[in-house]
């Protein structure tokens, strides 16, 4: 004869003194006896992320021969690709992973990270391989950008594509007798995220403070400074220091202006009388008519290798917004000669798109 034993299942919940205490259905026993935990309310039961696909065009002409080392293919080419996959956890944590997809080169994973959003005193953790706050742009991809390429201001110290660091990323608002809202933020990083495929074991640290408010009634003001020290590519370490500031007026919802400037400092260590470099940009914009956009960028910037010198970039641009996430860009670029280099004259136009879980490009 054969017997069947019921047993009580008993489940223990920790009340974590940040989080909303819930109520968790007792366990239960399946027909094969084997235990089952219903799914915790708020937690999906099925995976299914939302998507993003985005993609940068682009077809360009310049005045410099081939033999030109800064040559390169006038050809229309995809200057960049991207899938998107994010998803809640739970209540507490979201997830992403993005696969970067070159016009050259294999596929690489761009950003793989888990966000813990709610923790002790407003509080708020990342850890994985994310595109670190620095600056302005550094949380913008390269379809995102204002401009048609990252200034060479920031660009020579960062890479054209920005910094992507592995490691861990706290967040946290700053407590002041002024009720500001500042914002700090810490990361503690890969040391290669400079010297890109460096085998270094040194770790790189990036910290922001940044204060943002309300200006003229119907417009905002920004300005902070961003600070990294890391390994080097071209020595032994570098220290960067990156103030910026923008400011925002609206007088219309259809006449927004926009003015960006942002500087850097590196200074770094075994080049000699080349250690301390700086650079400069400026970038105003004019939004009108919702859909459209007039820009003006100045960009001046000390060459981090050889040729070394200071250069200056002028880039007048003109932007159609099709829609949120679709939009064309015609820019002219003129960039000042370095020793016995020519002068740059260029002429790009820039078709980009972003369908999905993907920041609108603004």
């Amino acid at each position: 004869m054969r017997f069947t034993i019921s047993l009580p299942i008993f489940v223990v919940v920790v009340a974590l003194p940040w989080a909303t205490p819930v109520a968790l259905p007792a366990a239960e026993l399946s027909n094969d006896g084997h235990i089952v935990i219903p799914s915790i309310p708020g937690v999906p039961k099925t995976f299914l992320p939302d998507i993003g696909i985005a993609g940068d065009f682009a077809f360009e002409r310049m005045n410099i021969p081939k033999t030109d080392p800064r040559y390169v293919s006038e050809q229309p080419k995809i200057r960049d690709g991207q899938v998107v996959f994010f998803s809640p956890i739970d209540p507490y944590t979201n997830a992403q992973f993005t696969i970067d997809l070159p016009e050259n080169g294999p596929a690489t994973i761009e950003e793989a990270w888990i966000y813990f959003n709610k923790l002790p005193g407003s509080t708020s953790v990342r850890v994985g391989r994310f595109l670190p706050r620095f600056g302005l742009l550094d949380l913008m991809n390269t379809f995102q950008l204002p401009m048609l390429d990252r200034p060479s201001a920031i660009g020579n110290y960062l890479s054209p594509d920005g910094m992507i660091g592995t490691g861990a990323e706290f967040n946290a608002y700053i407590p002041n007798p002024w009720d500001w809202n500042l914002k700090f933020n810490m990361n503690a990083v890969r040391g290669d995220i400079l010297a890109t495929g460096s085998d270094t074991t040194d770790l790189a640290y990036l910290a922001t403070i940044d204060y943002s408010r309300d200006a003229f009634t119907s417009g905002s003001f920004q300005s902070g400074v961003s600070v990294a020290q890391a390994p080097s590519p071209v020595g032994r370490s570098e220290t960067l220091v990156d103030p910026y500031v923008q400011l925002q007026f609206a007088p219309t919802q259809r006449k927004i202006w926009t003015w960006s400037a942002e500087g850097m400092l590196a200074q770094r260590h075994g080049q000699g009388s080349e250690d301390d470099k700086n650079g400069f940009y400026t970038f105003l914009d004019y939004n009108f008519a919702l859909r459209y956009h007039l820009g003006f960028l100045v960009d001046v910037a000390d060459q981090a290798v050889a040729p070394y010198g200071k250069q200056l970039g002028l880039g007048p641009s003109a932007t159609w917004f099709l829609s949120d996430n679709t939009r064309m860009r015609l820019q002219y670029t003129h960039e000042t000669a370095l020793a016995a280099q020519k002068p740059e004259e260029k002429v790009s136009l820039q078709v980009t798109f972003s369908l999905g879980n993907l920041k609108q490009m603004d």
